[in-house]
């Protein structure tokens, strides 16, 4: 996994108790074997304390800070990816306190504070870190409580907080520190500060009683205004601000009393027009282009929009447009931000939510568009509970927010929450994931885990239970309360099976041996018990005052626990003994050992740290891999039963989910684990049987409401099919009087037509003429245009033929001076860099030289020196002290020769700046001969061009020429056209006339057709009319047969609660009575028992007896059976009833096909009628046109008899088929119906 940093240890196996201490840097000992990793999957949560957290990387990448991670969230598939910090960078870091994007969104700054607060800058490409910034000027712990990038992405300004209250530049490319500036002057705390976006040298530094104005240059940061306090009177204080985008330059500051405030160049300008809420302040502010959006104190949302009416600096430029909140949000809005496009607005609230919104149209938006981006998250209390179960991939979590939710950790979302009214303590998972078990401060609930919530059905009086664990089986339960009595419950009877005293204070951890017959229990007394519950004993006990363990677990070999003295313990079985000590270097919270029992998680709970998750190698080695993973103390872990998952959660409700890879042998792996792999997860869930029924009830009223919206849009069409008709029928109508008068028009346009034609045919003839003139006159137009053009051209090429001998001669000019010129510059060149190579050399001999003179004056002093030692021993004192002089002497030479060579090295490297400075030139000059080969290439390529267009003139003229010619033989045609078009006009005229007599006459036969077709529509809607009067007696029928039967039942089921009590004569008697009085109103004469008939009953009263057994047990097998008859019959019915809407769906589809066919046949026979009386044209004519009409009329009654048929039988298949629920659906309460 990324961001784990390995730690050593040399853990010692025995009995012998010896410690394996791990340096505090974790980075010299290998990792634990290389058996398994982990992998952030996915992370639950939010940290509200970072300033500025929640920004857009891209259009679809928000970025943010949560635990001890930066997650980058898309949008699009909702997924995360993970930056981590803790690579190469100090451990006396305390967390992350703000981030920053740069205006190009490809680098993200992220600060820590600590001892010495570090910037850490990271490439969002590969998310890898490009820069580590340290503050090594802070005098103490500190922090930065506010980044940005100025708009260049070359410098990054931080402000420090207490107590150093001061602004830091970087050049942060090089690690360069520019700018410290001590803001010395403070008497209240800094907060936030902000560059103008278009020009960085202006900034704003802004505290809750602190506004002021700085200009920055590359050396210096100068106040430019003094302190501006017109929203800081009457106690209000300063909360958010932001630069505007129109006007620009003008920045906006927001109080908690509900006033913002306009500034330019560092000058108060105005107030800002807009009525908040009573009691409400500005929390947030964010600038778009058309406006500003306000984020208040209440979890409101106001959206100012740009007045074009009112001039800058006035307090009506900005008028309230719109207002929204997000739904169920009350908590103040901390922090906005808004994608590059500005479609996208996420909103960070101070109780630890994220939500975003698209704002395109800001007006338009909802209570409801506002969603979170990931889901709800637990709010800024701790994670108190987290357990999982085995049937399910869910995770539950209870936090001091008094939220209870259920996690999917294999789909990554929120499967449901609850909201109590006080603070839950513990919460533990019943194995099969349908339960839950909570513990209050006054009481421990169990709760029912419901399709769509989470359910109390039972409580137990046990006060503030911090710790409470279901058994591997599930069936047992044990709860620590207040007073540190361990209790052991029956979960299905919730009956209390024993009480485990022994711990002295508040037990910490409670975990369930392998085969629930044992139980480990540590506590805040030092004392670590294993229990044999049954018996009520203690097996084994460890104890140590003074110390807390937080967390013990157990496997077959021994206990492990953990505790405040920052020691990772092994106890062996069954003396809870320590075998084995290992120093972990800082306090660690909880613990975890895998199902494969081959790694053991562990994570550290600090203070005021970053909570790390440690993987151990087991058997304990004391080696361990540690990975980036929560803001604070880790308040617990919990790994699935398949060993995928891990679930670590911290004091700031956040909850983190670990991919488990495991890198081992899987072939190696044991026969549960493979049997773990093979188990499907559980889709069972629970359902009161109120929701269903009312589930049911709601079905059934749907269901009326269908059939009822059925008839009602039935009766609607029939009424639209009439309204059709008529207005057919007027259309008809309007259609023959439009056509009659279009007729007479016509004959008005023809005669105009034909004045028309003998007026253009003289006009044709004068445009001839007149044609033919200017055609001889276009035609010697143009060969003298011609003649023109070839002598132009003759002339061009004449002068392109000048053009090209001077730039032939221009050219060689010019490459025989560049030649010379270089052949110059390469001499000189060559000169200098012979003088320089001699130099050099002269440099080399002269060093060597005195190198050798140094080394010979060297030995020749040490030899004189260690003769006079051996000669001169008397006088030691005064030659040492003359020797020391010497060797000063020769010191202070030996340093002035080191001086000279370094001055010779800078002349060296001087000279080869010159050399490259001349390599550029000569680049420089090659550049300039190569752009000047390129304008003569240009040059050629437009002579060759000129060359082109000529040559498609004259193409151009040789094209006319052929398209006249052609014009000509068309217009000859068209001549000829209109002559025998002439000729073919009378004939059909006459036939025009002819054909006008039939229209009028087939016009009259359809108005006789629209008229039966009236009547019949008519006749059809009566008939229906009827058959709907029937169906509906039928219903009412139907109904009271169904209340009968309805009756008939009831009295069964009662005489069968009669018949129970045939041993009891009193509760007959009074049963009977009950039945009479209920079911008879008349009076039925009293009888006397027949002394026969009491005989009878006592005969038969030993037989009814000895069979009342038997057929009790007849009567369940019978009801069961005829359940499941009764279920069979109802899902018979329900698809029966999908089969005639099918059936219904295609009649209509069938009817409507008939209808077009019919039309389609019409207008098919009516076109064939038209081209006979065409072609016969004479006599005979009107027969075949009667006939015609008679064939019509029988082919339209035969279909309309079909369609009443095909309706007839439509609707007796409904009547047959129509079920009756009364009579099929089984009854509600069981009860088997019988046959009277």
């Amino acid at each position: 996994g990324r961001g784990a940093r390995a730690g050593p240890g040399t853990g010692m196996g025995g009995r012998t108790r010896q410690r394996a201490r791990s340096e505090k840097s974790g980075r010299m000992a290998g990792h634990p074997g290389g058996a398994s990793s982990l992998a952030h999957r996915y992370v639950f949560g939010f940290n509200e304390d970072v300033t500025q957290n929640a920004q857009w990387a891209d259009e679809t990448t928000l970025v943010y800070a949560a635990g001890y991670n930066i997650v980058l969230f898309s949008m699009s598939d909702r997924k995360q990816r993970f930056i981590h910090t803790t690579l190469g960078t100090s451990e006396n870091l305390d967390g992350f306190t703000s981030i920053a994007i740069c205006p190009s969104r490809r680098f993200l700054a992220v600060a820590e504070k600590g001892e010495q607060p570090e910037v850490h800058v990271f490439d969002l490409k590969t998310l890898r870190k490009r820069k580590n910034l340290v503050f090594n000027d802070a005098s103490s712990r500190c922090q930065f409580n506010s980044l940005a990038f100025t708009h260049d992405n070359e410098n990054i300004v931080a402000l420090a907080g207490t107590p150093e209250w001061s602004l830091v530049v970087w050049r942060w490319a090089k690690g360069k520190q520019l700018i410290l500036k001590r803001l010395s002057d403070m008497n209240s705390p800094l907060s936030l500060f902000s560059l103008n976006p278009l020009d960085s040298e202006t900034n704003v530094v802004m505290g809750p009683q602190f506004l002021k104005f700085y200009r920055m240059n590359e050396t210096d940061v100068t106040q430019m205004r003094s302190q501006q306090d017109q929203l800081m009177v009457n106690g209000a204080e300063l909360t958010c601000m932001c630069w505007l985008k129109q006007p620009v330059d003008h920045i906006v500051v927001g109080n908690n009393q509900g006033k913002i405030g306009l500034y330019g160049n560092g000058e108060f300008i105005c107030f800002l027009t807009m009525a908040v809420p009573e009691g409400a302040g500005v929390s947030s502010l964010v600038a778009v282009t058309s406006g500003l959006i306000c984020g208040l104190t209440t979890g409101e949302f106001y959206y100012l929009q740009r007045a074009s009416e009112v001039a800058d600096g006035r307090s009506g430029m900005f008028r309230l447009a719109h207002t929204w909140s997000a739904e169920g949000q009350t908590a103040p809005v901390s922090f906005m931000s808004l994608s590059p496009s500005e479609d996208q607005l996420s909103a960070v609230f101070a109780n630890c939510q994220l939500y975003s919104v698209e704002i395109a149209a800001p007006t338009d938006l909802k209570h409801d568009d506002m969603k979170p981006v990931v889901s709800s998250f637990h709010g800024p209390g701790a994670i108190t509970g987290l357990d999982v179960c085995i049937r399910k991939p869910l995770a539950i979590t209870c936090s001091l927010d008094r939220t209870v939710r259920v996690w999917n950790y294999q789909d990554r979302t929120l499967d449901s929450q609850k909201t109590f009214s006080e603070d839950p303590h513990s919460v533990a998972f019943h194995p099969s994931g349908l339960h839950v078990i909570i513990g209050f401060s006054d009481k421990l609930r169990l709760l029912n885990l419901l399709m769509d919530d989470i359910r109390v059905y039972r409580e137990l009086p046990i006060k503030v239970c911090r710790e409470v664990q279901f058994s591997h089986g599930g069936q047992y339960f044990a709860a620590a309360n207040v007073n540190g009595v361990v209790m052991v419950y029956n979960f299905y009877t919730c009956e209390k099976i024993i009480d485990l005293r022994g711990h002295s204070s508040k037990v910490k951890s409670i975990f369930w041996g392998a085969d629930d017959m044992t139980l480990i229990s540590s506590g805040q007394d030092g004392a670590v018990y294993r229990w044999d519950w049954e018996e009520n004993k203690r097996l084994g006990e460890f104890v140590q005052k003074g110390n807390v363990y937080n967390c013990a677990l157990a496997n077959a070999d021994g206990v492990i626990a953990v505790g405040s003295d920052l020691y990772l313990k092994e106890l062996d079985l069954p003396e809870l003994q320590v075998v084995k000590e290992i120093d972990s270097g800082a306090m660690l919270s909880q613990i975890v050992l895998t199902q494969a029992e081959h790694l053991l998680f562990a994570g550290t709970a600090a203070e005021n740290r970053p909570g790390m998750l440690r993987a151990y190698e087991f058997p304990l080695s004391g080696q361990y891999l540690e990975y980036a993973c929560m803001g604070s103390a880790i308040t617990r872990m919990r790994i699935t039963y398949d060993d995928q998952f891990l679930l670590v959660a911290d004091e700031s409700g956040c909850l983190c989910i670990f991919d488990v890879k495991d890198r081992q042998d899987r072939g190696n792996r044991s026969l549960a684990g493979a049997q773990r792999d093979l188990v499907t997860w559980s889709e069972e869930i629970l359902v009161t049987r109120s929701d269903l029924e009312e589930k049911y009830s709601n079905m059934l009223e749907l269901k009326n409401k269908v059939d009822e919206l059925q008839l009602h849009n039935e009766y609607q069409l029939r009424l639209k099919d009439m309204s059709y008709s008529e207005k057919i029928k007027e259309i008809t109508e309007k259609y023959m009087q439009d056509l009659e008068q279009d007729k007479n028009k016509f004959e008005l346009l023809r005669e105009e037509k034909n004045d028309m034609e003998m007026e253009y045919e003289e006009r044709i003839k004068q445009m001839e003429d007149k044609h033919q003139h200017e055609l001889q006159d276009a035609e010697n137009a143009y060969q003298q245009k011609i003649m023109q053009e070839v002598e132009h051209y003759q002339k061009l090429v004449q002068e392109r033929n000048l053009q090209q001998e001077r730039w032939e001669e221009q050219r060689a000019t010019l490459v025989a001076t560049h030649e010379r010129y270089i052949q110059e510059l390469t001499d000189d060149f060559e000169q200098k860099l012979e003088e320089d190579r001699k130099m050099h050399e002269e440099l080399e001999d002269e060093k060597n030289e005195n190198a050798k003179e140094f080394e010979e004056m060297k030995n020749q002093l040490e030899d004189d020196i260690d003769a006079e030692i051996e000669n001169l021993r008397d006088r030691y004192e005064t030659q040492l002290n003359h020797e020391r002089e010497l060797t000063l002497r020769y010191k202070g030479e030996n340093g002035i020769m080191k001086k000279k060579f370094t001055v010779l090295q800078k002349q060296i490297e001087d000279q080869k700046e010159d050399i490259k400075a001349r390599d550029d030139k000569e680049q420089e000059l090659n550049v300039q001969i190569k752009a000047l080969n390129n304008e003569i290439t240009a040059h050629k390529r437009e002579i060759k061009n000129r060359d082109e267009t000529i040559g498609d003139k004259e193409k151009k003229i040789y094209d006319l020429k052929k398209k006249n010619q052609e014009l000509e033989k068309f217009k000859f045609v068209l001549d000829y056209k209109i002559k025998e078009l002439k000729r073919q006009i009378e004939p059909r005229e006459t036939e025009i006339a002819s054909m006008k007599n039939q229209i009028k006459e087939m016009d009259r036969e359809l108005e006789q057709f629209h008229r039966s077709n009236a009547q019949l529509d008519l006749m059809i809607g009566e008939l229906r009319k009827k058959l709907d009067s029937m169906q509906q007696t039928i219903v009412g029928q139907r109904k009271r047969i169904g209340d009968q039967e309805s009756v008939v039942s009831r009295f069964k089921s009662e005489l069968h609660e009669c018949v129970q009590f045939i041993q009891e004569p009193e509760r007959l008697r009074t049963c009977v009575a009950h039945l009479h009085k209920q079911h008879v109103h008349r009076e039925v004469p009293h009888r006397e028992m027949d002394p026969n008939v009491t005989h009878e009953y006592h005969r038969h009263k030993d037989y009814l007896e000895r069979t009342f057994t038997t057929l009790k047990e007849k009567f369940a097998m019978d009801v069961d059976s005829h359940s499941a008859e009764n279920m069979r019959v109802m899902h018979d019915n329900m698809s029966l009833i999908r089969e005639i809407n099918k059936q219904r769906e295609a009649n209509r589809g069938t009817k409507g096909v008939l209808q077009t066919k019919i039309a389609s046949l019409q207008r098919l026979r009516l076109a064939k009628s038209h081209q006979q009386l065409r072609s016969a044209g004479g006599a005979g004519s009107t027969a075949v046109m009667a006939a015609e009409m008679e064939s019509n009329r029988t082919r339209i009654q035969a279909l309309r008899s079909a369609v009443m048929e095909l309706e007839g039988r439509l609707s007796q298949q409904q009547e047959e088929q129509r079920p009756i629920s009364r009579e099929i659906l089984p009854p509600m309460d069981g009860a088997v119906p019988q046959s009277m």
